[in-house]
């Protein structure tokens, strides 16, 4: 039997909850919620990683009683919610699970120069002038020990959401490429510390899956070519070390008259006011991991099968798809 991993960033799943945890009873909210709802409970994911989980803050307001109040609400198998570093501002990255299928704990790595905690800072010098940066995670990515029960499948999870590219200030061209360099150079910052955080699992002998909204993909968008690199291949890792590189066994995307595919969302490009399908959110593995073939997909109803059915569902759910693979445990 396989173990079903999901994962999905829900747009601002923080507004459809209340104050005390309680799911919102508007009719805007139910219908989001339904549709999330129908979306999981089709997929039956063993476990669900969520990017933009709700919020936790001041009072009583809780991210994880907010999930499971929603799994309950909605009778979902995967009913039990973890967080780890809470986020600076609004929106959390976490995670549910079925206790019965898998045991999950908070596991974060790091704390040595070079590769401190998600919680803390990083140095990198991203711009080649000698003299490191100092970076921080606007979320810490979350990291899990994952333990299938009943077999000895065992491996670590980091969820991210790294740096968006998104650029919404700059009034003419110059300052536009600007501050598409600063974006990528701190998306780079971050991935490079999740690469090291992949090489501190690597060499402890642990099977790691990087999972989340990267915000980036291999020829994703024309300013790639100015550094010669994407952030997805920084996390995947070093073609002189092919052993320890990270897999998207999803395949290569293709380029077609709407964009990529398969894609994950959609934007529409700044300059020329049309909408591109992009793939930036990813599943990565590394080579042990037993991935059942085939089993890797992004849940978008326009490209893929078994998403047909829930067109509407996912549509209203949020502006992203869910990217599922299975492990065989």
């Amino acid at each position: 039997m396989a173990l079903t991993i999901c994962c999905w960033n829900i747009e601002w799943f923080d507004k459809l909850f209340d104050a005390q945890n309680g799911l919102r009873g508007d009719a805007k909210s139910t219908v989001r919620l339904e549709a999330i709802a129908e979306v999981l409970g089709s997929i039956d994911a063993d476990l669900i990683s969520i990017v933009e989980a709700p919020n936790t803050s001041r009072g009583v307001r809780s991210t994880v009683a907010c999930l499971e109040a929603f799994a309950t609400q909605f009778g979902l198998r995967a009913g039990k919610a973890i967080t780890g570093f809470l986020s600076q501002g609004k929106q959390e990255i976490a995670a549910l699970y079925d206790p019965a299928r898998v045991d999950v704990s908070h596991n974060p790595g790091g704390g040595k120069k070079g590769n401190p905690r998600f919680d803390s800072t990083f140095e990198f010098d991203t711009d080649d002038d000698r003299i490191p940066e100092v970076y921080r995670f606007y979320r810490p990515p979350l990291e899990l020990l994952v333990k299938s029960v009943g077999s000895n499948l065992s491996f670590e999870l980091i969820v991210a959401h790294t740096k968006s590219k998104g650029i919404f200030s700059a009034t003419d061209l110059v300052h536009w490429n600007l501050e598409s360099a600063r974006n990528r150079r701190k998306l780079f910052a971050e991935c490079r510390w999740i690469r090291r955080r992949v090489e501190e699992r690597l060499d402890a002998g642990r099977e790691v899956l990087v999972v989340g909204d990267i915000n980036d993909g291999p020829g994703m968008d024309s300013s790639e070519a100015r550094f010669g690199k994407s952030a997805v291949e920084i996390i995947m890792g070093d073609l002189f070390d092919p052993q320890r590189i990270l897999v998207s066994h999803i395949g290569k995307p293709k380029w077609t008259s709407k964009g990529w595919q398969p894609a994950s969302t959609r934007f529409r490009d700044q300059f020329t006011g049309k909408s591109v399908s992009v793939l930036i959110d990813h599943a990565l593995a590394s080579q042990g991991l037993p991935v059942e073939a085939g089993s890797h997909a992004v849940w978008n109803p326009s490209q893929y099968d078994p998403a047909r059915a829930l067109r509407k569902s996912l549509q209203e759910a949020s502006d992203h798809y869910p990217v599922v693979l299975k492990l065989r445990d």
